[in-house]
């Protein structure tokens, strides 16, 4: 606790009322910080209602409530205690009533405080009834907020009446025993038009049960085909997913089918070649040429086969990707249902429960209206998020449909690939005709010359080779 806190209970101790308004003016917040006096954790209001040397001014309580209205409703002091019951308990022992405005103001900021016992089961109503000189109005203030309390005992076995016969001031006591008289037409009228608004809310109650009833089924039904729409549509995208998988597989076997034919017609091309290289190397010269510019086209256009089969398996991981999302946002969507189905049920217990409770008082039962306000709120969230629920469906389905189109591209660009590669193969079929052409032509027009021939020919000034080249 802070030091200025410890000074505002010291202030309260000895009733120095001009001080502590003055701290409070400088620091509101100390309204809400607790001390203990008397055994008993105590808030500033609490202290000062129960101050005995001197009452506290109207300005200051009003200053208390205005800083922490909840301090109205908070049990505190060794005996459990509202600050109404500490304002009605100190003025019974300095002998001094309370003002009425002091009053009024502690049951306006909290209605309910005349229905609370303390700890000895002692209402407002009869520790009012006990203080010498108390006003009809403090009485009346009381008995118009809950009159039924006029007809409880506290522990020691008492009604406020008992109290009130045995005030010692008879000018008191006739106050006090008429306005128990009128509490007892307060409770009779209450209860009387309490019943009648129970059954009034009962009939609202059961009719919108049935509303409610109906629109739940009605969601709960069009949650349920939506459900099933979305699992169809995930099982055909599944489908559809393992189909290009097949495909995509399909274009990788063809593609190392092509590498290994082509590594054979290298091979093949190399041993040629090698084989032929001493008799033809200067007339195959430019042939060669020719030869191996096609082999540079042929391994372009393996490298793009290459290419496009990488693009391919980044397609497939990018839609495996778009698949696992879709699976988590229907998944998240169950969820969410799920727990609008929770809080709907929620909702229906409360409802129940604000059925039995409609026989209380009028306060109870306006205090049950304006739950039965919230929960329809609470109903309109609901039915609110399950527009949203469909909005989120209808931007899945449009994800859906560009998904489609998305793989439609994609089986395009896999037909395009795997004609590419056909044509690719065509080509090389085609080099390969060549070169066994190129070959036969060889053999038929070149004389058979020993490679020492060749050799001793081109010795002389090199001049063979300088022909050739």
């Amino acid at each position: 606790m802070s030091l200025s806190s410890i000074q505002l209970f010291k202030a309260i101790a000895v009733s120095n009322w001009q001080a502590i308004i003055k701290q409070l003016q400088d620091d509101p917040s100390l309204a809400k910080i607790a001390s203990t006096v008397d055994g008993g954790e105590l808030l500033p209001l609490h202290a000062v209602c129960a101050a005995t040397i001197r009452a506290a001014p109207l300005r200051l309580i009003k200053m208390l409530l205005l800083a922490n209205p909840a301090a109205a409703q908070v049990k505190a002091g060794a005996h459990d205690r509202l600050p109404i019951h500490h304002l009605l308990a100190s003025s019974i022992t300095n002998g001094v009533p309370p003002s009425e405005e002091a009053v009024s103001a502690l049951i306006e900021v909290y209605p309910g405080a005349a229905r609370v016992p303390d700890a000895n089961n002692d209402l407002p109503i009869h520790l009012a009834c006990q203080v010498i000189g108390v006003s009809d109005k403090v009485l009346t203030f009381i008995l118009s907020t809950y009159p039924e309390g006029a007809y409880l005992r506290d522990y020691h076995g008492k009604y406020p009446l008992d109290y009130a016969t045995s005030n010692k001031d008879i000018n008191t006591k006739k106050v006090a025993l008429a306005a128990l008289d009128r509490g007892t037409l307060y409770a009779s009228i209450s209860k009387m038009t309490s019943k009648r608004l129970s059954r009034e809310n009962e009939s609202k109650t059961r009719s919108i049960e049935e509303v409610y009833e109906k629109k739940l089924n009605k969601m709960e039904h069009h949650s349920k085909e939506e459900r099933a729409k979305l699992k169809a549509q995930l099982d055909a995208m599944t489908k559809q997913f393992e189909e290009e998988k097949k495909r995509t597989q399909s274009l990788r076997e063809e593609k190392e089918q092509i590498l290994i034919e082509k590594d054979q017609a290298v091979a093949r091309a190399v041993q040629f070649e090698k084989a032929h290289h001493a008799k033809l190397e200067q007339k195959i010269r430019s042939e060669l040429a020719d030869v191996q510019l096609k082999n540079m086209d042929m391994l372009d256009q393996l490298e793009s086969t290459q290419t496009d089969l990488d693009t391919s398996k980044e397609m497939e991981e990018m839609h495996t990707d778009k698949i696992d999302f879709l699976n988590q946002t229907l998944s998240q969507t169950n969820k969410t249902l799920d727990d609008t189905k929770e809080e709907l049920n929620e909702t229906q217990v409360e409802m129940k429960a604000v059925q039995d409770e409609l026989a209380s008082t009028m306060n109870i039962i306006k205090e049950k209206s304006a739950v039965i306000s919230h929960l329809e709120q609470c109903l309109r969230d609901a039915k609110s998020s399950v527009l949203h629920l469909i909005q989120e469906h209808e931007r899945m389905q449009a994800d859906m449909e560009k998904q489609k189109e998305s793989l439609g591209v994609f089986i395009s660009q896999q037909i395009s690939a795997e004609k590419d590669a056909k044509t690719s193969l065509l080509k090389m079929s085609l080099l390969v005709d060549a070169i066994n052409v190129a070959e036969g032509e060889a053999k038929v027009n070149v004389p058979s010359v020993t490679a020492k021939e060749v050799q001793t020919e081109a010795m002389p000034g090199e001049e063979v080779a300088t022909e050739g080249q």
